[in-house]
């Protein structure tokens, strides 16, 4: 970690344990729980290192003695844990050894109006690659003020120094991300508000790497409503990144759409939309034309379905990339259908085009798709199954690049309670991997993985509660290995 990551995680690690000591001191009524948890797994990887040939099998045995601590009170909440995990492998043996998972986050109500939040993450372990190396630091801390009765303000850090995955060469690599930002959001009238956004965010990598960069990017929103069935709203965005090492991507990119909106019931939208897309670059300009219509079903709250069709108009001002005009499907939903009391099924899909993050950084404009399930069910009081499949396929359409990105992933499990303090688990998932391009391999992955968990009780955690985001995380997030999240 360079000098000034280590000054901003222990400035951090400080403002966490304010917030725990302010916290805990606010109130004497507060609930403590201390839950232990031992856990004994056995996993299979038949493509350990992910390649397209010569794949390598390993067996690996792991021993998790878990330790979870939560302190609730009605001001704030703080949650630590720690579960140290002895790995053993049946053929690298040189990797044998113990593996680190810390984390500290809090939420602590200051005034009636702010609210503090704060989060540290430490792993280390090792992973599917040849370096045998795998390891993350990160932290958060925000603030969220109403000022006025109208008006919400908020600031935030996030900071990461990881070695993992790359994805543009599929290379493990040292990088640390910086992101500060800031914005304000103010309401008139019942549906109307109106926002900025500043966000400034860095990343570099410990040796030169053409994805480093320097992005600064501010945004603005407006939300309308003339009459109760019909409205507008409209986005602006601006983007200046500019590469450590590969000046030739260097961009400014100005983006803006405008939207009316019909209500055709208290649920049901339709729309009618149009963005305009100029990004002003080194290596020659792109400008986009995207107008498209379709409907909007809130469902409720924190659940809805939105899908649109249109047109993508492409124009390059090189003689590289090639004019087009093709079809994209507008895509955000989230839904969870609970058929019966056994069981559930969820779907998640989202669809953009934009400048590509710090992920893949310098592979420049890319059109994502991806689209999961989950399926849930409770065969008998103590036997539950689960089942999932994902898509995820990302198009880099950057000059001298072209490249197509496609992951299949599917799997299930069974869980078995037959006491109250113990679990019984068999998981298994299969990955395939496909790209165009040729620094990187096509590869299929097969995992399988069974454990035994002993644990008194589950710990307080009222911070989690079931999302979009979540139900993101455990689809398209999951390990590189092909791990199922529990």
């Amino acid at each position: 970690m360079t000098p000034f990551g280590m000054i901003m995680f222990k400035r951090l690690t400080a403002f966490l344990v304010c917030l725990i000591t302010s916290a805990s001191m606010a109130h004497a009524k507060m609930i403590t729980q201390l839950v232990p948890s031992l856990t004994v797994s056995e996993e299979y990887k038949d493509n350990y290192y992910e390649t397209e040939d010569d794949p390598y099998e390993e067996w690996i045995t792991t021993y998790e003695l878990g330790f979870s601590l939560g302190f609730i009170e009605r001001r704030g909440q703080i949650y630590l844990a720690y579960n140290p995990a002895y790995k053993d492998y049946k053929n690298l043996d040189d990797r044998d050894g113990l593996e680190h998972n810390a984390s500290m986050s809090a939420l602590f109500q200051a005034t009636k109006h702010t609210t503090l939040s704060a989060g540290i993450i430490y792993e280390s372990g090792q992973d599917g690659n040849y370096e045998g190396e795998s390891w993350q630091n990160s932290a958060n801390a925000s603030v969220n003020s109403q000022l006025t009765k109208t008006i919400n303000a908020s600031l935030s850090y996030d900071y990461s120094n990881s070695y993992d995955q790359q994805v543009r060469t599929g290379e493990w690599k040292e990088h640390r991300v910086h992101n500060a930002s800031t914005g304000v959001q103010k309401a008139f009238g019942a549906q109307n508000s109106i926002g900025a956004n500043l966000s400034y965010e860095t990343d570099a990598y410990k040796n030169s790497d053409a994805d480093e960069y320097t992005s600064f990017e501010p945004t603005a929103f407006l939300k309308y409503w003339f009459t109760r069935r019909d409205g507008m709203e409209t986005n602006l965005e601006y983007i200046d990144k500019k590469y450590d090492t590969l000046s030739s991507r260097d961009y400014n990119t100005t983006a803006g759409d405008i939207r009316y909106i019909r209500k055709f019931s208290k649920q049901l939208d339709g729309y009618i939309k149009y963005r305009h897309y100029y990004s002003d670059r080194e290596n020659g300009n792109h400008t986009i034309y995207h107008p498209s219509v379709g409907v909007d079903w809130d469902i409720t709250e924190d659940s809805g379905i939105s899908i649109g069709v249109g047109v993508l108009c492409n124009r390059w001002d090189n003689s590289d990339n090639e004019d087009s005009d093709d079809p994209f499907l507008d895509l955000n939903a989230y839904k969870v259908f609970n058929f019966s009391p056994k069981g559930s099924f969820s779907i998640t899909a989202s669809s953009s085009y934009d400048e590509s993050d710090d992920e893949a950084a310098s592979l420049g404009y890319v059109i994502n798709y991806r689209a999961g399930c989950s399926f849930s069910y409770m065969l008998t009081k103590h036997l539950s199954s689960r089942l999932f499949a994902s898509y995820k396929r990302q198009d880099y359409k950057e000059k001298d690049i072209d490249r197509q990105d496609d992951t299949y992933n599917v799997g299930g499990g069974l869980t078995w309670n037959p006491l109250r303090w113990l679990q019984l688990s068999a998981n298994a998932s299969h990955v395939n991997f496909e790209t165009n391009d040729a620094s990187r391999d096509d590869y299929k992955s097969n995992v399988v993985t069974v454990f035994i968990r002993i644990s008194p009780e589950q710990p307080i955690r009222p911070d989690k509660t079931f999302s979009k985001e979540q139900l993101d995380n455990e689809i398209f997030d999951y390990n590189s290995q092909g791990r199922i999240i529990d």
